[in-house]
C-alpha cells in the first residue's frame, strides 16, 4: 500500500474531534467562538469570521496540505492571506514548516514542499474565556515515509488564542509544541544561505509591503535580515488592505531576530533554526510562540 493510500486509514484511526462550548460574560455582548467541521475549524467573533484553520486536506493528491491557517481576516473582513498562489503553489496562509526533516541524521522528508510527510489531526477543541476570547487547540501526529513505511516521528500541539477586538485591532497568539517520538528528530531550514524555515506567512500583495522593526525601516534582502524581536508589515495607502501587521516570534522562549522578508510574490518568515537542523532527542520538545497584531493603518481618533 502506498504512503498516500495509507494516510486516510491512519487518519481515520487517530481522528477524534471534540469542542468545548465558549464562555463569555454576557455583559461583553460578543465573544470569540468556533464552528467545527470535518475539514476545518472556523473562529468567529460576534458571528464574523476571524480565521479558518484547515485540519484535513481538501485534495487527496496533496495529503500534506493541512494544519495551517487560511483565510485570515482583518476586522473589516479584508482577507490578509493567500493559499496556493500561482507563483509558489506550496505556500499556504500562516504555516510552520521546514525543508529539512531528518530522523537519526538521515533526511526523510521536506515539510515545506509537503513531500513524504503529512500531519494527521487527531483532536481539535475550543475553549472560551471570561474576557470574550478563546483558544483553539489542535493535536496532530507527524507521519513520515521511511523506507516505504509510514512512521510516527513527532507529536504536535498547536494553540491559537484569539483575543476580542480592542480599539479596532486584533491580537492572535500562537503556540506550537513539537515532541520527538524518535531517537533524534532534526528540523532545518532551506539548505542554502537563506536558511528559511519555521513560522511563515503568505500575506496578500506582498510586492507592496513595507517593513519596520524597532522604529526603523527594514529593507528586504535575498538572505536573512537581523532586526528586532518584532517586525511590522504595512501596505502603503491604496496598495493593499488598510491594515498594518506586527509579528513577534520566539523559539523555546528566546526571541527570534532573523527574518526572511520578501517585497515580491513570496512569503515572510521568522527564521528558526536556520540552515543547520535543530535536533530533538526522543521526548524532547520545541516550543514556538508567535504574536500577531492586526491594527488599522490609520489609528482611530480619540473620542471627546
Amino acid at each position: 500500500m502506498t504512503f498516500r493510500a495509507r494516510l486516510p486509514i491512519l487518519a481515520a484511526a487517530l481522528c477524534l474531534a471534540t469542542a468545548a462550548p465558549a464562555f463569555a460574560d454576557p455583559a461583553i455582548g460578543k465573544r470569540v467562538d468556533a464552528v467545527m467541521a470535518d475539514d476545518t475549524v472556523t473562529i468567529t467573533e460576534a458571528g464574523k469570521t476571524v480565521l479558518v484553520y484547515r485540519t484535513k486536506a481538501a485534495d487527496p493528491a496533496e495529503p500534506g496540505r493541512l494544519n495551517y491557517i487560511h483565510p485570515l481576516y482583518a476586522p473589516d473582513g479584508a482577507v490578509l492571506t493567500e493559499d496556493r498562489p500561482a507563483d509558489h503553489l506550496h505556500q499556504r496562509g500562516l504555516f510552520w514548516a521546514w525543508h529539512q526533516i531528518t530522523v537519526n541524521g538521515k533526511s526523510v522528508a521536506d515539510q515545506w514542499f509537503m513531500k513524504d510527510i503529512a500531519p494527521s489531526v487527531r483532536e481539535k477543541r475550543f475553549k472560551g474565556d471570561a474576557q470574550g476570547g478563546g483558544t483553539l487547540t489542535i493535536d496532530a501526529d507527524w507521519l513520515v515515509k521511511i523506507n516505504g513505511e509510514v512512521t510516527y516521528v513527532a507529536g504536535e500541539t498547536t494553540k491559537v488564542t484569539v483575543h476580542p477586538l480592542k480599539a479596532g485591532g486584533r491580537r492572535i497568539d500562537f503556540e506550537t509544541t513539537i515532541t520527538s517520538k524518535v531517537d533524534a528528530l532534526g528540523l532545518g531550514g532551506s539548505d542554502d544561505v537563506k536558511g528559511y524555515g519555521g513560522f511563515s506567512a503568505r500575506f496578500v500583495q506582498p510586492q507592496n509591503l513595507t517593513f519596520a522593526s524597532a522604529g526603523k525601516t527594514v529593507t528586504a534582502t535575498n538572505t536573512a535580515v537581523t532586526a528586532g524581536s518584532s517586525m511590522g508589515f504595512a501596505w502603503p495607502a491604496g496598495t493593499g488592505p488598510a491594515w498594518s501587521l506586527g509579528l513577534a516570534c520566539k523559539a523555546n522562549g528566546q526571541p527570534i531576530t532573523q527574518w526572511i522578508l520578501r517585497k515580491e510574490l513570496s512569503m515572510q518568515n521568522c527564521v528558526f533554526p536556520g540552515r543547520a537542523p535543530f535536533i530533538l532527542k526522543k521526548g524532547e520538545t520545541l516550543k514556538l510562540q508567535e504574536t500577531l497584531i492586526i491594527r488599522p493603518a490609520t489609528p482611530p481618533k480619540p473620542k471627546g
